[in-house]
């Protein structure tokens, strides 16, 4: 494993486990349960497997609870660019194969691209990468993967693997770093992609609103995968009532991170503090148009109501908001999010020099950030 993937190095080769190995007339044997226990044990017994990559010697494993897999027989270094193996990583491979096989399209199981020196979990029409990843990753080695595929004009398609069932809901979801970059693109429409292999279902984590830290607001959906199409299904955007939920989420969110800021202390030096004081805004009643959800916030490492107070404060004292982001005020996730960032501050602006001044109800300020999230997808999906 290369010392660029984040992982420490072990210098000693390691014990690697697969699904597809050679014979020795160098056909390629699938364990893709088209053969028995009973009849596995029967080719075992006559048969030679070797690895497909480093051509060392395997040996085909048949226990009564693992799945049957292939085990190099010796401590391996092979050239294996991948995660640890599980059952339920094993599990979830041969179900996936199974599925594109029922769609009738090509598939290979465990693709070794030597131009790359990287093996997919699934090879799908030779043009898509199916990353079936159940555990922790990286981000740096995601990346890598992900570009490796790229240069080959390979498309990667990264689905998080689950060990238990999702709550179906909308909710709060927590995203570790390396979940956010598994984020599959629907026309630049973000979502996450997961599979539960016990129950041979996807889930989607869609509509995704960035809180703060790990915490994002979204929506948990399941599909059968006999319901599955391929290309994937994509999520639907939210209704009004589904929004609402969202809205609701957030203004309790809301009040608890006010709560956190009166009782953090010196106040003089508190960003949140500060901006609503020079907003003339009274600390503990903030008004509701600040903290809004907003599709593409994620762009911005502070809260909703520390980026939109800056805005506010920005538009009140006459700075754009290309200085504003341009000093460094509004801290982003990463310099190339800079236009991101400039579209979700001007639609956040428009929205604020709209309803600053007049008398909205709360059912006027939900139809109005629904009215921003309608406009945001249907520019994303165009």
């Amino acid at each position: 494993m290369p010392k660029s993937c984040g992982f420490h190095r072990m210098e000693e080769r390691r014990v690697v486990i697969i699904l597809v190995a050679k014979t020795s007339n160098q056909k390629l044997f699938y364990l893709t349960n088209q053969h028995s226990r009973q009849e596995l044990h029967k080719i075992r017994t006559h048969e030679q497997f070797f690895c497909p990559t480093c051509q060392a010697s395997v040996h085909l494993k048949i226990g009564e609870i693992n799945i049957p897999h292939f085990a190099h027989k010796a401590l391996s270094s092979c050239d294996q660019f991948s995660e640890p193996e599980s059952s339920l990583h094993l599990h979830g491979k041969l179900l996936l194969h199974n599925f594109f096989k029922k769609l009738n399209h090509t598939v290979d199981l465990e693709k070794y691209l030597s131009g790359i020196r990287q093996r997919t979990d699934v090879f799908v029409n030779e043009r898509y990468a199916i990353e079936f990843q159940c555990s922790p990753i990286p981000v740096s080695q995601l990346f890598q993967r992900s570009d490796g595929y790229k240069r080959l004009n390979v498309h990667p398609v990264w689905i998080k693997g689950l060990k238990e069932p999702l709550r179906e809901e909308i909710g709060l979801v927590h995203l570790q770093a390396y979940e956010v970059a598994m984020f599959q693109q629907a026309d630049h429409f973000s979502y996450l992609l997961l599979f539960h292999p016990p129950n041979n279902r996807f889930y989607y984590q869609s509509n995704l609103f960035y809180v703060s830290g790990n915490r994002w607001v979204g929506k948990t959906k399941s599909l059968q995968a006999n319901q599955q199409i391929f290309p994937f299904a994509l999520p639907n955007p939210l209704t009004r009532n589904e929004f609402k939920l969202v809205i609701g989420i957030f203004q309790n969110l809301k009040r608890q991170y006010i709560r956190s800021q009166l009782y953090a202390g010196r106040r003089i030096g508190n960003l949140f503090c500060r901006l609503c004081y020079e907003l003339q805004v009274e600390v503990a009643s903030v008004p509701a148009f600040f903290g809004i959800p907003l599709l593409g916030g994620d762009c911005m490492k502070e809260p909703a109501i520390i980026w939109q107070l800056q805005i506010a404060q920005a538009y009140e004292k006459g700075v754009g908001l290309e200085t504003l982001v341009a000093s460094g005020q509004v801290v982003l996730t990463h310099p190339e999010k800079f236009s991101q960032a400039l579209e979700v501050m001007t639609d956040y602006l428009t929205f604020y020099t709209s309803i600053k001044n007049s008398e909205k109800t709360n059912a006027n300020l939900l139809d109005n950030v629904y009215d921003i999230y309608c406009k945001t997808v249907r520019k994303l999906r165009k």
